[in-house]
């Protein structure tokens, strides 16, 4: 009896350490990736050596029709974990680095999934609470009173026996003594339990196999909410300063068509000009003035927009006016698909697969009998005087195996839903993925064909101011009408104001640029592939 116990913690021990967890191991499915970004290559990249363990030269073809040859390459993995850093401080606002900063101490969507985080981390301690013995401590009293109409011989009654002489041995009389169980029943107990269920079958090691990749899911759940949020109030905040510039036009030209106003008004009244030519310009002058007011209404409804970004209220948020100008921060041209590795919502669509592949063995392991260990100990008795004599104490200990036998299908159905509950996971992380290089895809070509526009819009701005000033000069000289300086002083007007456009927009692309490789860029494997070993050291 004393070897018993060992006996029976022994072999579920055994295999607890040796058995194998039911499930299909994970592996990470393999996703189609390019191996280079049609828009980043840089033809004048330093070309890497060849020949270190993982790397395999590769030739691609460049968007230009150039070759580059040597190009080292190796499978993406998520790295989320990877330090991202303060990537808006690239613009060298003091004003955009200010804002970022608040955002990361005020904004309530991050506090909201903060706690997420902490809560899925919490239950990553309770998959690993069932590795471990539960032991409780049950005490209480109760007091039970038994129905009289319950069987005679159950309760208690009187039973008369015959008392006989010691002398004679005749019989002498009766006597009476009461037998059963009493109406009123009181009961002590101070019990002591265990319980511990061996994971023969691995079912808790999926379980939390599948509650650590679900936590990790959702700390990058959090870093792509804290990415996608700096640059959001980055892109609103470029949008508010494009704006500023904007406003800053319109003033100007205001002035400009003021001027004019006065200008056909004095040749009206000197009998120069005719009366549509007057009404022209009036309306010219009101219609700025009009889209001014306007595009003033849009830039309050950005600032308000990035006061709940701060976690503050839209009253209290008040951003000074700084036209947008100075030139756009240029990224490495040549950035390898790998870069890839550092976007948090690829990495929480992997774990979330992850996730659901351990489901799949949670969902297998019912299928198999269960083994509970259960023990207790404590005292028992039926007055609180007798609770803590000897005679009180007592035990009990054994094996509690369960096994399904009919569950009208609903294990089968189980097994059924995590398999498909991973194949949507694989499905979500190779569609994530493939949204991944279109985004970085689509910001590549938005900053080069942005930056060769503007080229071509600068000239376009001269070219206007040039047809404006002559127009200008021959109304003034009598040589033609109104009409033609109204032409060329809205054609100059909107070639400002579309050179502004393309400029913001080509600070907005680079903030969406740095978004889609996952965060800063400044970091060592953010670098352009073939950087020297000391320019990677300088920026570990």
């Amino acid at each position: 009896m004393k070897r018993a116990p060992k006996s029976l913690f022994f072999f579920p021990l055994v295999f607890l350490i040796c058995g194998c967890a039911v499930g299909p191991d994970y592996h990470r499915p393999v996703a189609e990736t390019p191996l280079a970004f049609k828009w980043g290559n840089n033809p004048n990249a330093e070309k890497p050596t060849t020949g270190e363990e993982g790397v395999t030269p590769t030739e691609v073809q460049t968007a230009s029709g150039k070759r580059l040859e040597g190009i080292r390459w190796k499978k993406a993995l998520p790295q989320d974990a990877i330090a991202k850093g303060e990537w808006w401080k690239v613009f060298k606002d003091p004003l955009l680095d200010q804002l970022e900063a608040q955002l990361l101490i005020g904004n309530q969507q991050l506090k909201g999934i903060y706690a997420q985080v902490v809560e899925a981390r919490a239950l990553v301690t309770q998959s690993l609470s069932n590795f471990f013995p539960h032991i409780g401590f049950y005490p209480f009293y109760s007091r039970l009173r038994f129905s009289q109409n319950q069987p005679f011989f159950f309760l208690q009654h009187p039973v008369f026996a015959p008392v006989f002489s010691s002398t004679t041995g005749q019989q002498i009389g009766f006597t009476q003594f009461q037998t059963g169980l009493p109406i009123y029943w009181n009961e002590w107990a101070l019990p002591l339990a265990a319980s511990y269920e061996a994971d023969i079958w691995g079912r808790y090691r999926r379980e939390l196999e599948a509650a650590k990749a679900s936590a990790q899911a959702t700390q990058a759940a959090y870093e792509n909410l804290l990415l996608s949020l700096h640059a959001e109030l980055a892109t609103d905040y470029f949008s508010i300063r494009y704006i500023d510039a904007q406003l800053a036009v319109y003033r100007y030209m205001i002035d400009v068509f003021r001027d004019n106003l006065y200008l056909v008004q004095s040749r009206y009244d000197g009998g120069l000009a005719n009366e549509l030519d007057l009404a022209r310009a009036k309306t010219d002058l009101a219609s700025l003035q009009s889209q001014y007011i306007g595009l003033e209404n849009t830039r309050a409804q950005i600032e308000n927009a990035i006061a709940v970004l701060l976690g503050k209220p839209a009253s209290s948020v008040k951003i000074a006016s700084n036209p947008i100008s100075g030139s756009v921060p240029v990224l490495p041209e040549y950035l390898p698909s790998d870069l890839l590795q550092r976007r948090p919502d690829v990495a929480q669509a992997e774990r979330q697969m992850a996730s659901a592949n351990a489901d799949i063995g949670v969902a297998l392991g019912a299928f198999f009998p269960s083994v509970n260990l259960l023990a207790s100990v404590g005292l028992l008795s039926s007055t609180i005087e007798m609770l803590f004599n000897g005679s009180s104490r007592f035990w009990t200990l054994g094996p509690f195996v369960s096994l399904p036998i009919f569950e009208g299908g609903q294990l089968v159905a189980g097994l059924q839903q995590a398999k498909a509950a991973y194949q949507a996971a694989v499905a979500n992380y190779r569609q994530g993925v493939l949204i991944a290089f279109q985004e970085v895809e689509n910001a590549l070509a938005a900053l080069k064909i942005l930056e060769a526009q503007q080229e071509a819009q600068q000239r376009t701005v001269a070219f206007a101011k040039d047809q404006f000033d002559v127009s200008l000069v021959r109304f003034k000289e009598g040589l033609v009408n109104y009409i033609e300086v109204d032409t060329t002083e809205q054609v100059w007007l909107n070639a400002q104001l579309l050179n502004l456009q393309i400029l913001g927009e080509r600070f907005i692309s680079t903030v969406a640029l740095i978004r889609a490789l996952g965060g800063g860029w400044e970091d060592y494997s953010m670098r352009p592939v073939g950087a020297s070993t000391k320019s990677k050291s300088s920026g570990s």
